[in-house]
């Protein structure tokens, strides 16, 4: 008897599914001269890292293993478009086995986009003009980096935040720091527009861009009325305080991009760029007396006020690269940022390519809340073959500071080393 049933709720089941597919998909025919790019990478490294003033019970980088871990990571693309009179329309559509957002901008959302001799447009894209189109070499593997030490958190119960991300908030996962805070993986949507690079003279040529988000709560992982950024920070243990908690959720998000090219001779060339992002903040900050309050006191934040100013220059084998940027006030209170509401940021890095062979080093440093981050890198790849890279890098860093929301304390120093071996294949 079960089995009759059983059967039956299975063709009961099959029979709506069909029915369902013939009244809701249309028929869609099928496009002869259809362009269409395939890309996709996979990559592996092991990672060592080593930091000082780390109790015994936190030099695990993994769950179980103290001296190095395993990371992989890998996604695939698609374009496809089309083109009609003087217009090209398409869409690039991302698969990304993993639920990690990508640091490498190409592989992380799909969107439609439709382009001509005005410009292009973006619809749906997950990285904003300022991501796009900034100049910033900043980022430090923080996978392989241990924040939870007593040495830092100085006996209390909260990390000091330090920014180590690339200098954009809306299109960087990372730029809280290294402190309580927890991200969805999926970004916010946005509109992007961007101008054709329009020639000023025979050696330069300018291109300006700008991108809307109406709501960073809402990030296309569910209805539009839900929100589902996750963009909370937990802060615990201020002056006897339980906790606080931080929404950094933002509403009518414009970010903003301007761009120069010269060309001084064939070997020879200059980038000037600048970003920018506004947005009015609609989180706040909730304090709790106590684990059973119920009635938390609620304070407003700044509202996002970022820019980054950078340039690159090409040399020949040579590239060298630097930028400054500044997040202001964004997302603070003087209720809980007792330290300091500023943060900026700044890098300068140079590259040589001999053949194969690729030589970067760079520094990054930064301040926010008047804890700094100074780190070196230096990366050493090699085109084995086509599309295939292996690669080392080598992290020095220096973290000093202590929890922005005690004021009386001193900062401490933490130095810490992180190397990197690898192999990526692009495809």
């Amino acid at each position: 008897m079960k089995t009759k049933i059983t059967g039956s709720l299975t063709i009961l089941l099959i029979s709506v599914t069909v029915l369902a597919n013939d009244i809701t998909h249309e028929k869609i025919p099928v496009i002869s001269g259809l362009n269409m790019k395939i890309g996709a990478y996979a990559s592996f490294e092991s990672g060592f890292s080593k930091e000082n003033h780390l109790k015994k019970s936190e030099k695990n980088i993994s769950a179980n293993k103290e001296k190095f871990a395993f990371f992989n990571d890998n996604a695939i693309f698609t374009t496809i478009s089309n083109k009609a009179d003087d217009i090209t329309y398409g869409a690039k559509i991302i698969l990304v086995p993993t639920t990690k957002r990508k640091v490498n901008k190409d592989y992380n959302g799909s969107y439609v986009f439709l382009e001509n001799n005005y410009g292009r447009i973006e619809a749906g894209s997950p990285i904003p003009v300022a991501k796009n189109m900034m100049i910033s070499d900043g980022f430090i593997p923080i996978k392989y980096i241990k924040t939870n030490t007593e040495y830092l958190k100085q006996h209390t119960k909260t990390n000091p935040s330090f920014l180590i991300g690339q200098g954009c908030f809306l299109g960087d996962s990372i730029v809280a720091g290294l402190d309580l805070v927890t991200y969805s993986n999926e970004p916010p949507r946005t509109i992007n527009y961007y101008t054709p690079k329009l020639s000023i003279n025979d050696s330069s040529k300018i291109q300006l861009g700008i991108s809307y988000t109406p709501d960073t709560a809402n990030t296309g992982m569910d209805n539009p009325s839900v929100k589902s950024d996750k963009k909370k920070e937990y802060r615990i243990g201020i002056s006897g305080i339980d906790r606080f908690e931080i929404d950094r959720s933002i509403k009518d998000a414009v970010t903003i991009g301007l761009s120069l090219e010269q060309k001084f001779a064939a070997n020879v060339e200059l980038k000037l760029t600048t970003t920018g992002e506004y947005g009015k903040s609609v989180g706040k900050i909730k304090k709790f007396a106590n684990k059973q309050d119920k009635t938390p006191q609620e304070y407003r934040l700044h509202n996002l006020e970022s820019f980054n100013i950078g340039a690159e220059l090409k040399v020949n084998n040579f590239k060298y690269n630097a930028c400054y940027g500044s997040f202001g006030r964004s997302f603070t209170s003087r209720e809980l940022h007792k330290a300091g509401l500023n943060t900026h940021y700044y890098n300068a890095g140079a590259a040589y390519k001999y053949n194969a062979t690729t030589i970067t080093l760079s520094y990054f440093g930064s301040e926010q809340f008047k804890n700094k981050v100074d780190s070196v890198k230096l990366n050493v790849s090699h085109l084995l073959a086509p599309g295939l890279k292996p690669y080392v890098e080598l992290h020095n860093y220096t973290l000093k500071g202590k929890p922005e929301f005690y004021s009386e304390l001193k900062a401490r120093r933490v130095k810490g080393v992180i190397a990197l071996i690898g192999i990526k294949l692009t495809l």
